[in-house]
């Protein structure tokens, strides 16, 4: 594909590849700017109704206009190949910062602060991603977190009631739905009515941020497990491990954050992205005063309250252990 036009995009280099496709660096000789190109696989493209629904898709989600999502410049076919042209984000996925240890915690509650915020605003447009997980969401030099891939997207029904036009989320209601029953995504950042092959709606996006949200506190995954099945297993049944056996220092209002994103039901969850938001930023705040209480256990053992000092702008180093 390297060195091959489609429409208007001049293909110069792959990126990576996934379940659905392969992306491609690409430039737009219109606009002369650089793209990412994501060309579908003959999986995709086979199914007309499929590709249809895909396509449907990516052109809702082109609507969303937020900092944190990465824009969607063009989906359409060309030559019989399927593709979507989105902005080429410069920079590092969060599973690259994850694995490199280069996350400490007001650095992760920065990414989640962000990831949250671009959903609420998909949410608000009747979209939900379906597919967040570290390799989905990348933070660019400059700091400024985007979510990637919104090909796993299902778009919510109407309000009830609502007639067609009257909202975003009415405007988009006929768009073909998810095949129902369908389990998507990656096993270990599902919600648990992903992996029963359930409907789901915005706070299973909320579970999966949770699931991201523990592993860039940690470093560990809360769920995953060494097969398939026992991962979907302890996503469904399984208890969420406490953040205090990795790290025994981290505040407890953040163990009481995780608990409520990583419930099992979805109505006793946070209700939206916003209140999410809420308690991220008010935990940010705390340790950015010197105010969030480290676990009482730790206390009563005299051990040393966690401490942060800055590095340099926008990065900071643990002190005192954990």
């Amino acid at each position: 594909m390297v060195g091959r036009t489609l429409k208007h995009f001049v293909i110069e280099g792959k990126l990576g590849s996934g379940g659905m496709g392969v992306v491609y660096q690409a430039r737009d000789t219109r606009l002369q700017r650089p793209v990412a190109l994501k060309v579908f696989s003959n999986e995709v493209t086979a199914d007309a109704e499929k590709g249809k629904r895909f396509i449907q898709e990516a052109r809702a989600a082109a609507r969303i206009g937020h900092p944190a999502i990465a824009q969607i410049y063009d989906v359409d076919e060309a030559e019989g190949i399927m593709f979507i042209a989105m902005e080429l984000v410069e920079g590092k996925t969060v599973q690259a910062l994850i694995q490199k240890r280069e996350l400490d915690l007001l650095g992760s509650l920065d990414i989640g602060i962000q990831v949250a915020e671009g959903l609420g605003r998909a949410h608000e447009a009747g979209i939900v991603h379906r597919d967040i997980k570290p390799a989905n969401v990348m933070l660019a030099k400059d700091g400024q977190v985007k979510i990637l891939d919104f090909g796993l997207a299902k778009l919510l029904d109407a309000p009830a009631g609502a007639p067609v036009g009257s909202t975003a989320a009415g405007q988009l209601s006929t768009v073909t739905q998810t095949l129902p029953g369908t389990v998507m995504g990656t096993a270990a950042y599902m919600s648990p009515e992903q992996v029963r092959g359930g409907s789901v709606d915005s706070r299973s996006d909320l579970f999966s941020l949770g699931v991201m949200l523990f592993e860039m506190a940690t470093g560990e995954s809360p769920f995953r497990r060494p097969a398939l099945v026992e991962t979907m297993h302890a996503v469904a049944f399984d208890e969420t491990p406490s953040i205090y056996a990795l790290r025994p220092n981290l505040p407890e209002d953040l163990q009481r954050i995780l608990s409520r994103t990583l419930r099992k039901r979805p109505e006793d969850r946070y209700p939206n992205a916003g209140a999410l938001v809420a308690d991220l930023k008010l935990l940010r705040r705390d340790i950015e005063s010197g105010r969030a209480p480290a676990p009482a256990w730790r206390d009563r053992l005299g051990d040393v309250a966690l401490s942060l000092r800055r590095v340099r702008p926008g990065q900071y180093a643990w002190l005192g252990g954990g």
